[in-house]
C-alpha cells in the first residue's frame, strides 16, 4: 500500500520495469562503433533561437544608434539584458503575457586554456553511420580553436554595431612569433598540421595565429576591457607541414570572417572533416559555461586517405554546404551559447517525462543512471545512448562529452540538481517542464496540483512567490478540492483558453526600447524526448534490472523533488486535508515534535548537502539570468 506521499510498491514497480524497457530500447545492441546519423544534426537546436544582439542591429528599423543595456558582475563579466514572452491565454481572457527577464553572458576577463590528451574523448574516432570516408583522421582540436576564432570574430561584426561598445579583432604582437617553428622544451611534444599546399601567406599567418593564441577579440565598455565569450588559449605547439619559413610579418591585421570561414572549409575538404567539424563547433558553444576551466581535447592525427582525387569534388562540395549552413546560422549558435543556464537545462532535459509524478521521479530515472553507469566509460556508446532517447539533443551530448562537461551534467542530474530554462526550451522544441503542458479545467469541484501550479504561476504578480517558474519539473501528484485554491485560481481555473506560450525574445537597449524577435513558424515539431521506445522488440533486450550494479529501489532522488515541488505550490501552509502530506516523512525531516529524536535528520544529512550545493548553484547562475 502507498501512503499519502509515496507511491504503493506495485505501481512503483511497475513505473520501473516500464522505464527499464524503455531506456534499454535506447542501446545500440549492434556493437556498431560508429556514432548515429541523427546525432550530429545541429538545426533543430536552434529552429527558434533567436539571433545573437538581434543578428545584425544596423539592419533594423532603429532610427538611432543601438546602444545594449549592459551590466557587469563583481567577477569581471559582462552581460546583456533581455526578457522574453509569454502569452497565457489562447481565448477571450484578459490573463496579461508573462514577461521572463533574463542576462546573457556579453563578455568574460579570462581566456579558455585548451589542452591535449591522449586519452581525452573520442581520441578514437570511429565515424558515422551513413558517412563513408569522411573523418579518417581526427582533428577535433584544430576545428574547436577555428571555431572559437569564428564565432568571436562575429561577436566583434555584431557587438561593434553598439554605440557604447569599442570592439577589436588583432594579432597578438606577443604571441606571434612564439607561433613559428622556434625550438621546443624538451618534455613538449609537437603537433604538425597540413593545411594543403596552395596556402598563401596571409593564409598560413592566420593558421598560425589560430594555432598559437595570436588573437585576441576585445571589447571596451565603460573603460573596462572584456574578451569575447569564446577566446580561447593554449600551450600547445603546433607547427605547419611545408610552410615553416614564413617570417611572421607578412599581415597586419587578420582576415574578413568570410575568408577565415573559407580557409576553414578549404581545411575541412582538403582533410575529409565533415560530423567531426559539426562536433567541435558545438565544443565551441559550450565555452561560455565551462568558464575559467581547462579543457583536454584529442591529439591531432592525419588522415591515412589524404591523397585526393578529381572525384572528390562532390566531397568538397558536401563540406562546403555544411560549412554555409553553421556561416548563417552563427548568430543563433550564439544565443545559444551564451545562455549557459539553458544549456545545462537542455542536457538535463533528455530525462524529463510529462508523464511522472513527482513521487515516482526515482522509479523513472534509477533504470536510465543504472544503464548510464555501465557505459559511462564508453564515450561513442554513451553518446549513441542520449541520442537515440533525444535526437534531437544529440549533437550537444557529443560537444558535451568532447569537453568533458557531460560528466558533471549526469551527475547532477542523478541527484535532482538540474535547472530549468524556459526560453531554450521553446528555441529547441525540447520540453523541460510540465508548466508547459495544456491546462485542463476542473472537474468534479477539484483541480489537479499540476494546473493549480500552471494557474498559480500564470496569474501571479511580479511581488508574488510564485512569480518565478518552478525549477523542479515533474508535476505534483493528486488534485486539490476548488475551495481549498488561492483566489487567482478559482477565478481563471474555468477558463478553457489557458496556455504558456513563447511569443518572442527581446534584447533590451539603453533607451527603453529593444530589439524584438518574435516566434517563426516551427520548422521541427516539438520533441516529447522519447516517450516510445527507440524501436526494439523485447526479445532484442535481453538485460534485466539485476543484471546492472545500481540500487533501483532507492526513492531519494523521488523525495526531494517532491519536497521541492511542494514546497513551490505551498509557501504559506497547506489546506487541513494536507495533513498527511505535509506530516510525512519526506517533508517533516525534523519531526512534527520537539521530543522526538533528530535520527531524520542525521538520515538526511546527504540530501541536505545536495540541497545545500543546489541552492548554492542555483544562486550563482541565477545572477546572471
Amino acid at each position: 500500500m502507498g501512503d499519502a506521499t509515496r507511491p504503493s510498491d506495485d505501481k512503483f514497480n511497475q513505473v520501473l520495469q516500464h522505464s527499464f524497457k524503455t531506456w534499454s530500447s535506447y542501446l545500440d545492441t549492434s556493437k556498431n562503433p560508429q556514432l548515429p546519423r541523427h546525432s550530429i544534426d545541429l538545426r533543430p537546436l536552434i529552429d527558434q533561437t533567436p539571433p545573437f544582439l538581434g543578428g545584425d542591429p544596423a539592419s533594423s528599423d532603429l532610427d538611432e544608434p543601438v546602444s545594449f543595456f549592459c551590466e557587469v558582475t563583481q567577477n569581471g563579466s559582462l552581460f546583456v539584458n533581455c526578457r522574453s514572452t509569454w502569452r497565457t491565454t489562447k481565448g477571450d481572457c484578459d490573463l496579461a503575457p508573462i514577461v521572463m527577464p533574463k542576462k546573457l553572458t556579453l563578455g568574460i576577463g579570462r581566456k579558455l586554456t585548451v589542452k591535449l590528451s591522449e586519452n581525452a574523448a573520442f581520441s578514437d574516432w570511429h565515424g558515422v553511420q551513413g558517412l563513408s570516408g569522411y573523418d579518417e583522421g581526427n582533428y577535433l582540436a584544430v576545428l574547436f580553436l577555428v571555431w572559437a576564432y569564428i564565432l568571436s570574430a562575429r561577436w566583434v561584426e555584431l557587438l561593434g554595431h553598439s554605440a557604447d561598445h569599442e570592439c577589436n579583432l588583432a594579432y597578438t604582437t606577443n604571441t606571434i612569433q612564439a607561433v613559428g617553428d622556434s625550438e621546443l622544451q624538451q618534455d613538449q611534444r609537437s603537433f604538425e598540421i597540413d593545411i594543403g599546399d596552395d596556402a598563401c601567406e596571409e593564409e598560413i599567418f592566420w593558421w598560425r595565429a589560430i594555432l598559437g593564441s595570436g588573437w585576441e577579440a576585445t571589447t571596451k565598455y565603460k573603460d573596462q576591457v572584456f574578451l569575447s565569450p569564446w577566446s580561447v588559449s593554449t600551450d600547445v605547439r603546433f607547427t605547419l607541414a611545408k610552410h615553416g619559413g614564413l617570417d611572421g610579418t607578412s599581415s597586419s591585421s587578420l582576415p574578413q570572417l568570410e575568408t577565415a570561414l573559407k580557409y576553414l572549409a578549404k581545411f575541412c575538404a582538403h582533410h575529409d572533416l565533415y560530423a567531426q567539424c559539426s562536433v567541435a563547433l558545438v565544443g565551441v558553444i559550450f565555452i561560455p559555461l565551462l568558464g575559467n576551466q581547462s579543457i583536454c581535447l584529442p591529439f591531432p592525427k592525419q588522415n591515412p586517405h589524404l591523397q585526393k582525387s578529381k572525384s572528390d569534388i562532390n566531397s568538397a562540395c558536401f563540406i562546403q554546404n555544411l560549412i554555409e549552413e553553421h556561416s548563417k546560422s552563427l548568430p543563433r549558435y550564439m544565443t545559444l551559447s551564451s545562455n549557459t543556464w539553458g544549456l545545462r537545462a537542455l542536457l538535463s532535459s533528455t530525462f524529463f517525462n510529462a508523464d511522472i509524478e513527482c513521487n515516482l521521479v526515482s522509479a523513472w530515472l534509477n533504470p536510465a543512471f543504472g544503464i548510464i553507469q555501465s557505459i559511462s566509460s564508453e564515450n561513442t556508446a554513451l553518446a549513441t545512448f542520449l541520442a537515440n532517447r533525444q535526437p534531437r539533443l544529440g549533437i550537444l551530448w557529443l560537444g558535451a562529452i568532447l569537453t568533458g562537461i557531460a560528466k558533471r551534467i549526469l551527475q547532477d542530474t542523478r541527484m535532482g540538481m538540474t535547472c530549468l530554462d524556459l526560453p531554450v526550451s521553446a528555441w529547441s522544441g525540447v520540453r523541460q517542464s510540465f508548466l508547459t503542458s495544456e491546462t485542463v479545467t476542473i472537474h468534479d469541484e477539484v483541480i489537479s496540483r499540476a494546473d493549480e501550479c500552471r494557474m498559480l504561476f500564470m496569474t501571479a504578480s511580479a511581488s508574488e512567490c510564485h512569480s518565478r517558474p518552478p525549477l523542479w519539473h515533474w508535476k505534483p501528484f493528486g488534485s486539490t478540492k476548488f475551495c481549498d485554491t488561492e483566489l487567482s485560481v478559482q477565478l481563471h481555473a474555468q477558463c478553457t483558453s489557458h496556455c504558456l506560450e513563447y511569443e518572442a525574445w527581446e534584447w533590451i537597449l539603453t533607451n527603453g526600447i529593444s530589439i524584438r524577435v518574435g516566434r517563426e513558424p516551427n520548422e521541427f515539431p516539438v520533441e516529447m524526448a522519447g516517450l516510445k521506445e527507440h524501436g526494439k522488440s523485447s526479445h532484442e533486450i535481453p538485460a534485466k534490472l539485476q543484471d546492472y550494479s545500481y540500487d533501483f529501489s532507492s526513492q531519494t532522488l523521488s523525495e526531494g523533488l517532491t519536497r521541492g515541488i511542494f514546497g513551490w505550490l505551498r509557501p504559506t501552509g497547506y489546506p487541513l486535508c494536507e495533513r498527511p502530506i505535509y506530516q510525512h516523512s519526506w517533508f517533516d525531516l525534523e519531526g512534527s515534535d520537539d521530543e522526538e529524536p533528530d535520527d531524520a535528520e542525521s538520515d538526511e544529512d546527504g540530501l541536505r548537502k545536495i540541497r545545500k550545493t543546489h541552492v548554492e548553484s542555483w544562486l550563482e547562475d541565477i545572477g546572471c539570468d
